[in-house]
């Protein structure tokens, strides 16, 4: 598929289609897999391919990595973005509307031991974990467990991610050989994966989340990497087949058993293909696809205070069997409504406000602003 003399130029990445698509499938899946324990019968019982969301987790941390070099690979080679102001504009991004749902987390801990209502799992809100988690290096090798937003420890790996992509972009935007870099990446990747297996005796997905940039960072730059190859004619013309075959083949080798670095593999293909699909005009994909970063932030107090309910009306009323697994598959939909009221109230106001900050500061002195 990647021939010589193949047209090197990327075409503009397809917005409102496919990846935004399945940015938020990925995001469903992994709040499945955070509330697969606290169904009446632990799903992970039920089936052993509940218990791999982490690949979902890989496949958001490659296609950050590849979203962002098709989005912002041009301008950073051309040094009309530099290193400094890529970051910026990413922690901009993230850490406003982190920082507000991390004082959500301290308001509902504070608020209910205030009322001696202790949290199920106190090991969750340890306060020493909550200085690195303001800051986003809980995944830095930090000491402790980490607690309170758990999921973010991706944020925190890929801050780091962030700040090597403008100089690693550079190179690789050069090389007259990506898909042979991509395999140099994967190995890479399988080297770290079997070390940590040999080290300290379980796969990198299993380190503890203090390690995450051992897994975050080597992800990212294989997303990066699969952005660097050429967009075929074939490809674009099969990009939505391509993608549905990588998907389906992906779900159903789950069903099968734990294969996790052929998984990998066609999650970066499946990333490839929906990347090259055409431009499409499905706004409830776009819609979902920015729905994905609020359920990735509020998923897990969503669930917390959720279950916390459900626990009390369990245990004052009694419930069936069948009213159990209702509450618990209403937890679903419950989290998809929260994340969409902080899209809407904290981070799409959030943004507009850092965007018009930045705005501000661009204009001189004295000058009239653009109306």
């Amino acid at each position: 598929m990647f021939k010589a003399g193949t047209n090197n130029a990327l075409p503009v990445l397809s917005r409102d289609g496919p990846l935004d698509a399945l940015r938020f499938l990925a995001a469903l899946f992994i709040v499945l897999y955070h509330v697969a324990e606290r169904a009446p019968v632990s799903l992970f019982s039920l089936s052993p391919a509940f218990g791999r969301g982490y690949l979902a987790t890989d496949f958001f941390l490659m296609l950050s990595g590849y979203v962002l070099a098709r989005t912002y690979g041009p301008r950073v080679q051309s040094l009309d973005v530099d290193t400094l102001t890529f970051l910026k504009r990413r922690v901009q991004r993230i850490w406003p509307p982190h920082l507000v749902m991390l004082a959500l987390f301290v308001a509902f801990f504070v608020g209910t031991s205030a009322i001696g209502m202790a949290p199920q799992n106190p090991q969750w809100f340890q306060w020493d974990q909550l200085l690195p988690q303001v800051f986003l290096v809980q995944a830095w090798f930090a000491p402790g467990t980490s607690g309170w937003n758990t999921p973010t420890w991706t944020l925190s790996a890929l801050i780091v991610a962030y700040a090597l992509f403008p100089a690693v972009w550079r190179r690789v935007a050069t090389t007259k050989r990506p898909l042979a870099l991509l395999a140099m990446g994967v190995c890479a990747y399988v080297a770290i994966d079997q070390a940590a297996l040999m080290i300290v005796g379980i796969p990198g997905y299993q380190l503890p989340l203090r390690f995450g940039l051992i897994r975050g960072v080597p992800l990212f730059m294989i997303g990066l990497l699969v952005a660097r190859l050429p967009v075929t004619t074939l490809a674009r013309r099969q990009a939505l087949p391509l993608a549905v075959t990588a998907l389906s083949a992906v779900v159903g080798i789950q069903a099968l058993g734990r294969f996790d670095y052929f998984s990998l593999a066609l999650l970066g293909f499946l990333i490839y293909a929906a990347g090259a699909s055409k431009p499409r005009a499905w706004r409830w994909a776009g819609a979902a696809g920015k729905l994905s970063f609020s359920l990735f932030l509020t998923n897990t107090l969503t669930a917390v205070v959720w279950f916390g309910v459900v626990r009390m009306v369990e245990s004052k009323l009694g419930l069936t069997s069948a009213a159990s697994w209702t509450l618990w598959a209403l937890a679903i939909p419950a989290t998809i409504v929260v994340a969409w009221v902080f899209e809407r109230l904290v981070d799409a106001p959030l943004q507009g406000w850092m965007k018009g900050q930045s705005n501000a500061q661009r204009v001189p002195t004295g000058a009239p602003a653009a109306a």
